[in-house]
């Protein structure tokens, strides 16, 4: 759940401007929205509200992202034994831990635009920050206060442009880039951790 909050949180302050073509001055500059739900279900809600006189329609540009893979990494597998002991912020005693779990969990984001600059704008500020990897802190488990560093990789960019029909036909520029975020899952904390040489 924290990975997939801390995925997010990396995209919800991206802003785009619209300038004047005459001054160059910048006319409009607005938030991009962001939401968890996958594409069909914004593909679908363009479709079903697809009228230009309709008095209420979604809103382009935006932005929706979803989990879309979860899967084992024994490339970062460590001892199944194996533990590690932490103190417990909350009562200051010391836990037993066990090693955590390597998995990675595939995240697909998807930009919607009505024109191709906005696209644009979206995209390139997102795509300078991943070389291919950045790497975010995250608080796995706040009882004992353990933050991983977690690399999240930029697989790849699609490009999908969904006008089709006549001029009252809402377009639809999509742009889908495909993440993977090299996290952990912790078990089962102990309730103390007995045989401790002080």
């Amino acid at each position: 759940r924290k990975t997939i909050v801390s995925f997010g949180t990396l995209f919800n302050q991206i802003y785009i401007k619209h300038y004047d073509g005459q001054t160059g001055n910048i006319v409009d500059e607005m938030r991009v929205p962001l939401a968890y739900a996958p594409r069909q279900k914004f593909l679908a809600r363009l479709t079903q509200q697809s009228e230009l006189n309709k008095a209420v329609a979604i809103s382009l540009p935006r932005m929706s992202f979803e989990m879309t893979s979860l899967t084992y990494d024994g490339t970062r597998k460590t001892g199944m034994t194996q533990t590690f002991r932490a103190v417990d912020t909350a009562s200051s005693t010391m836990r037993k831990v066990y090693m955590p779990v390597p998995y990675n969990i595939g995240f697909e984001l998807n930009v919607y635009c009505k024109l191709n600059d906005d696209a644009l704008q979206i995209v390139e500020q997102i795509l300078p920050f991943f070389q291919p990897s950045l790497n975010v802190t995250i608080d796995l488990v706040k009882s004992i206060g353990e933050k991983r560093d977690v690399p999240i990789v930029l697989n790849n960019v699609s490009f999908m442009d969904d006008y089709e029909g006549d001029f009252s036909t809402r377009r639809a520029l999509i742009y889908t880039l495909n993440f993977t975020a090299k996290t952990y899952l912790f078990g089962k904390i102990a309730d103390n951790a007995t045989g401790l040489i002080k």
